[in-house]
C-alpha cells in the first residue's frame, strides 16, 4: 500500500502534504493588513487627567451648588416670599390665589425663593388628560412669574421639584430651570441645600441661615412639618429656618435646639402648601382637597441690625405687615 507524503513534527503529530498545502492557503487568503492606524490607548494616569478635566469643566458650566449666600444692603426689614408647588397647568390650580401672593410679594418690594415643582408637566394618564395647559404653556406661564418676581434682582434662588425636572429626566427637553442663573440672575439649587441671607444695615450684617429642599424624607400624623423638622435635626441643627415642600401639607412649628455648650437656638420649620387642590391621583389616595387656609407659601420677613424672624401663614398677611 502506497503511504502519502507526511511531515511528522516533534510532539508526534504529522500532517500531510495536502493537509500543510490547505493550512498556507487558507493562512495566505484570510490574513489582513491594516492601512488604517488604530486609535491609541490611553493608560490609568492618561484617562484620570481625561476624567478629571472633564469634570472640572463640567463643573464650571453645570455646577449646582449646596451653599449659596447672599448679602442685602438694607436699613428696614425685607419680606421673603417663600413658595411651591404651583403646578401650573393643573386643572385644579387656584390661579387666582397664586397670582394674589405674586402680586402681594410685589407690593411690599419683597424678595422670592421657590421650593419646585412649579409646572405640572405630566406626559402620561391620567394626569396629562387633567391638565389645561400644554407642557410648552405652563412653561411660559410660569417664565412669566418669574420674570416679574425677579425684577430688580429680587429672585433668590429656585429648588428644583420633581414634576418640573420630568422633562429633563424623562426627555432631555429643556425646562424652566434652563439658563436659570442667566435669565433671573438667581441660584438654582436641588435636594437639601443651604441659603445664607445678610442683611447690611451699614454697621453690621446679620446672617439668616436656611436649610431647604423640595423633598424630605419624614412624614407624622402629629406634626404636618415633620419633614422641615428632621431635616433640621439631620442637615443643620444650627439653621435657622427648614422648609421642605412635594407633600402638599402644610404645616409650622418652632422648636428650640440644644447646641453644643450649653446654648439654645430657636428653629422656625414649614413644610410649604401647594396651590393645586386636588386631582386624580391625589383622590385615588384618598386625600382631601385643599382650600384656601391649606394652600400656598409662607410669608417671611427678616430684621436688620438683631435677628429677628417673623413668619407668616400666608404671604399676603406678611405682605400687609410691612405696607405702611
Amino acid at each position: 500500500m502506497n503511504k502519502e507524503a507526511a511531515i511528522h513534527y516533534v510532539d508526534g503529530s504529522s500532517r500531510t502534504s495536502d493537509e500543510v498545502k490547505r493550512k498556507l492557503l487558507l493562512e495566505e487568503s484570510t490574513a489582513i493588513r491594516h492601512l488604517t492606524d488604530f486609535p491609541a490607548g490611553r493608560d490609568f494616569d492618561a484617562w484620570t487627567e481625561i476624567a478629571t478635566r472633564q469634570q472640572r469643566e463640567r463643573k464650571e458650566l453645570l455646577e449646582i451648588p449646596e451653599h449659596v449666600h447672599v448679602e442685602i444692603d438694607t436699613k428696614k426689614p425685607i419680606l421673603i416670599g417663600l413658595f411651591g408647588d404651583v403646578h401650573a397647568g393643573g386643572e385644579e390650580v387656584d390661579y387666582e390665589r397664586f397670582a394674589k401672593d405674586v402680586r402681594a410679594i410685589k407690593e411690599a418690594d419683597g424678595y422670592t425663593i421657590t421650593a419646585g415643582d412649579l409646572t405640572d408637566s405630566y406626559f402620561f394618564m391620567p394626569g396629562a388628560g387633567e391638565q389645561i395647559l400644554t407642557g410648552q404653556e405652563q412653561l411660559l406661564y410660569m417664565q412669566s412669574a418669574l420674570d416679574r418676581l425677579a425684577e430688580n434682582g429680587k429672585l433668590i434662588a429656585g429648588f428644583g421639584g420633581d414634576h418640573d425636572l420630568w422633562p429633563k429626566d424623562k426627555g432631555g427637553a429643556h425646562t424652566l430651570y434652563h439658563q436659570f442663573n442667566q435669565r433671573y440672575n438667581a441660584h438654582y439649587l436641588e435636594g437639601v441645600s443651604y441659603i445664607t441671607i445678610g442683611l447690611n444695615n451699614g454697621e453690621e450684617v446679620v446672617d439668616y441661615n436656611m436649610v431647604g429642599a423640595h423633598r424630605r424624607r419624614g412624614f407624622s400624623v402629629y406634626n404636618d412639618s415633620h419633614a422641615s423638622l428632621r431635616q433640621s435635626k439631620d442637615e443643620a441643627p444650627d439653621s435657622d429656618m427648614s422648609f421642605t415642600a412635594h407633600n402638599h401639607v402644610k404645616g409650622y412649628n418652632q422648636q428650640v435646639q440644644k447646641l453644643q455648650g450649653g446654648g439654645e437656638h430657636l428653629v422656625h420649620m414649614m413644610a410649604l402648601g401647594a396651590y393645586k387642590a386636588s386631582d386624580r391621583y391625589s383622590r385615588k389616595m384618598g386625600w382631601a382637597r385643599k382650600d384656601d387656609v391649606s394652600m400656598g407659601g409662607f410669608g417671611i420677613i427678616l430684621h436688620p441690625g438683631e435677628k429677628n424672624i417673623e413668619v407668616f401663614w400666608s404671604i399676603s398677611e406678611a405682605s400687609e405687615r410691612m405696607l405702611p
